[in-house]
């Protein structure tokens, strides 16, 4: 059954994209709370990170490319998804973490660090959802496209 569950393009772009979203969020969480990275040049990091892993495993795994990687096919996913990842995700933070502060404050159960803590990780998991939309529109019909060949 999950055999054929994984046959599915969409099934694998969401497993391979919440693997990427967890590494994503690990590289983040640790530069900005580990080693107190300012949060945009942080999550440049963790996407640029994130992204270079995302191309292989949508090449091979999601989109089942029959070629090989090339250096041009890298650039567009690189470029594709680095305008969701960096300029869409930050703009999305920026916005939306204030409101999640806010909201979180109101429970007045969590401490101060926890609230900082909480509010980006709610606020970064919006801008990937946002950001998976967008991405898998353009996998699909910009790096991925089919060739009459294929």
């Amino acid at each position: 059954m999950l055999y054929k569950i994984w046959e599915y393009k969409k099934i694998r772009f969401l497993c391979i994209g919440t693997f990427n979203s967890l590494l994503d969020l690990s590289i983040l969480n640790s530069l900005v709370f580990g080693l107190h990275f300012p949060i945009w040049v942080a999550n440049s990091i963790a996407v640029s990170v994130s992204i270079t892993f995302s191309y292989f495993l949508n090449h091979f795994i999601v989109f089942r490319y029959n070629h090989k990687p090339t250096a041009a096919q890298f650039v567009r996913f690189f470029l594709l998804t680095g305008i969701s990842s960096v300029i869409l995700q930050d703009v999305v933070i920026y916005v939306s973490r204030p409101i999640y502060t806010k909201l979180i404050q109101s429970t007045a159960i969590l401490s101060i660090h926890m609230e900082s803590k909480l509010s980006l990780n709610v606020a970064k998991i919006t801008a990937i959802l946002v950001g998976m939309s967008w991405n898998y529109l353009f996998y699909t019909h910009v790096v991925f496209k089919r060739l009459p060949s294929d």
